[in-house]
């Protein structure tokens, strides 16, 4: 979007006036006034969107075309509308007077370059909220224009959790806990075959640092004894993170106790058994 501020027209030669004069009268406001269209410049921002991971910084670049030397223009970035402002360079200096709450201190105008027509805009730490649409925005004594980009905000969580909860003499329940995501992340549960499970349960909801806290539940039988993963995907990154369990060693404690207390059992009846035989013996003993 662009657009230019009016010239005054060129205005016709008066009736009677000399072809002389005419030409002198043209020539003039040739001179005088910027032909149409000079001047004028695109604004190129971020060809894709930029991804800014949470707590650290995002570089968000503009640039002219033609190259173009903008010191002495007006230069800003906003959020959605005009009064969104982020940060605003005019006269060479930065006007932060206007500038949204959220980002006082966390901006840094980037010039450089800009004599080539070439700025950026730095913003640290990275917050959730950043995540949005922007407007790079440049406006000299005659034309202005602008470039709208799409700010994505991201960050992978801790590494998933199991927890194993007994539940009736058939079942078993898997809690799988996470926190530290943005945004909302895909929870998958995965057989040793790799294939998907579905859960029982599924919670996710926003802490108070705006990252997601997601939670998922399974439901499995004592009897498979196979291995289960629990995956939590960032999907504009591309990464996963997992844990897995066995059944088998999630039954194993609860195994192991039926089997020391089997044991238990069995050595006090042999000790009895023994005890019983040597006192029958020490009485036949005493007896003779």
């Amino acid at each position: 979007m662009g657009g230019q501020w009016p010239y005054l027209p060129a205005l016709g030669p008066p009736a009677g006036m000399q072809p002389l004069c005419v030409n002198i009268r043209t020539l003039l406001l040739l001179v005088l006034l910027p032909w149409p269209g000079s001047g004028q410049f695109h604004v190129i921002g971020p060809g894709a969107p930029v991804i800014a991971l949470v707590g650290e910084e995002a570089v968000l670049s503009c640039q002219l075309s033609p190259s173009v030397d903008a010191q002495n223009m007006e230069v800003k970035w906003y959020r959605n509308d005009p009064f969104g402002l982020v940060h605003r360079y005019r006269d060479s200096q930065d006007h932060m007077e206007q500038q949204r709450p959220e980002y006082q201190g966390r901006t840094e105008f980037l010039k450089e370059n800009i004599t080539k027509g070439h700025v950026a805009l730095k913003i640290q730490p990275i917050q959730p909220s950043d995540e949005g649409e922007y407007v790079c925005f440049f406006e000299s004594s005659t034309y202005y224009n602008e470039a709208q980009f799409q700010v994505l905000v991201t960050v992978s969580g801790m590494a998933p959790n199991i927890h194993i909860e007994p539940g009736n003499r058939r079942e078993i329940k898997l809690t799988c806990t996470s926190t530290g995501w943005y945004p909302e992340p895909e929870v998958q549960w995965r057989d040793h075959h790799g294939l998907n499970l579905a859960p029982a349960s599924e919670t996710k909801k926003i802490e108070k640092n705006g990252l997601f806290h997601v939670e998922s539940s399974l439901t499995v039988a004592k009897s498979s004894r196979a291995k289960v993963s629990c995956v939590i995907r960032n999907l504009i990154l591309r990464v996963e993170k997992e844990v897995h369990v066995s059944i088998a060693d999630a039954l194993f404690p609860e195994d192991f106790l039926w089997i020391v207390g089997l044991l238990a059992v069995l050595i006090l009846l042999a000790t009895s058994a023994t005890t019983c035989v040597l006192f029958v013996r020490a009485r036949k003993s005493k007896g003779k």
